[in-house]
């Protein structure tokens, strides 16, 4: 008989880690504080590498079935000039595996139907984690409480696994804020490229997805009271951005569209594993999105562990992970942090700058770079 295991987090990453261990035959709990799993958030781009994964785990063809294949990424200043792009019809040329954006609740969705829903106990918040012999105690706010072999934690930026494992780790604000929402696809847009345009201290990103929809990001550099501004007053602080952004921004119907929005942040620690527990996801490497890996480190994590525990066994898996892990998420935590500065420059003079340097780098070298970040070990 298997031994139990509880994963805390119903998020992308704690459903691909119930996924991989019930392959490997385990029946894990899965404890979601929430009343229903519920995906946060409006579109994701999945990298090649994503789609390897998907592949590897026989749920590629369902992935692709949901999702739109991108040709290319386009980074343009705010009047729509061309700073660089990414060819990625030529990664999947060379790696076999496109790149494709797709709804978070799509994606949720499709992971949450891949496991067995019996053994999923929503409205669990867990209010404590406590070792003890030969296993953990862990105390639900419902005043449950239940011993288990073996813990994942994978319940998010502000972890409550994390917190009783480490105690409290810093959480380091990017001073960016970010509104997100999805529209219908305005008539004429080109639905096999992502946008994404530089301004002063601010970005407007534009990903098409699938069933004529588009993903769209607004993101500003804080100056205070951001979060209680309406979607009029939003809009007018982008309305100097042209290129694709006014054909879109005149498409939004602010009365029925739903706004997000957050300030980007990751952690300041990278947190894999203590006292046998591991961590995945924005619990262990959150990440800012500006490279489009936050949601693909989590679930690339838990299929890692999920092969090191069927080749080692759980407690050499344990260790192994974090050394496994650690490099690579570290890398692209902090490349996404570089990029999202890099993005925001306080002074025309330092963006002319950047922006001509961008305009000179080869396509083909930021395309092997971006290879490179999301295929290394």
């Amino acid at each position: 008989m298997k031994s139990s295991v509880l994963i805390v987090g119903g998020g992308v990453a704690g459903l691909m880690m119930k996924n991989r261990l019930e392959a490997l035959g385990y029946e894990p709990i899965l404890a979601e504080k929430g009343e229903r799993l519920r995906a946060e958030g409006a579109g994701l781009l999945l990298g090649a590498n994503v789609v390897k994964l998907f592949g590897d785990i026989g749920l590629k063809e369902k992935l692709l079935a949901q999702s739109r294949i991108l040709k290319r990424l386009v980074s343009t200043d705010e009047n729509g000039k061309e700073i660089g792009r990414i060819d990625l019809q030529k990664i999947e040329e060379r790696s076999g595996y496109a790149t494709v954006t797709i709804h978070r609740h799509l994606l949720h969705e499709l992971l949450s139907r891949s496991v067995d829903q019996g053994t999923i106990r929503l409205s669990h918040r867990l209010q404590s984690l406590r070792k003890v012999e030969n296993g953990y105690e862990a105390v639900f706010g419902n005043g449950t409480a239940e011993r288990y072999d073996h813990v994942i934690g994978a319940d998010g930026l502000y972890s409550r696994v994390r917190e009783e494992l480490f105690g409290e780790v810093g959480i380091v604000s990017s001073m960016q804020g970010c509104w997100r929402f999805v529209i219908d696809t305005p008539e004429g847009f080109d639905s096999t490229a992502a946008y994404e345009m530089w301004g002063d201290q601010k970005r407007v990103g534009m990903f098409p997805l699938g069933e004529g929809k588009l993903y769209c990001f607004l993101v500003t550099t804080l100056r205070g009271g951001e979060e209680n501004l309406g979607f009029e007053e939003i809009l007018r602080m982008f309305e100097e951005f042209r290129g694709e952004w006014p054909s879109v921004s005149q498409h939004i119907d602010i009365t029925s569209t739903e706004l997000l929005y957050g300030v980007l942040a990751d952690t300041a620690e990278i947190t894999l594993q203590k006292d046998g527990v591991v961590l995945l996801g924005d619990a262990a490497h959150a990440t800012t999105p500006n490279m489009g890996q936050g949601a693909a480190m989590g679930m690339e994590s838990a299929i890692v562990f999920a092969k090191l525990l069927e080749e080692h066994g759980w407690d050499e898996a344990v260790k192994l992970y974090e050394t496994k892990r650690y490099n690579k998420v570290k890398q692209i935590r902090d490349k996404s942090r570089l990029f999202g500065k890099i993005s925001h420059l306080p002074s025309p003079w330092m963006r002319s700058v950047r922006n001509f340097i961008f305009r000179i780098i080869p396509d083909s070298v930021m395309e092997k770079e971006l290879e490179r970040s999301i295929f290394d070990e």
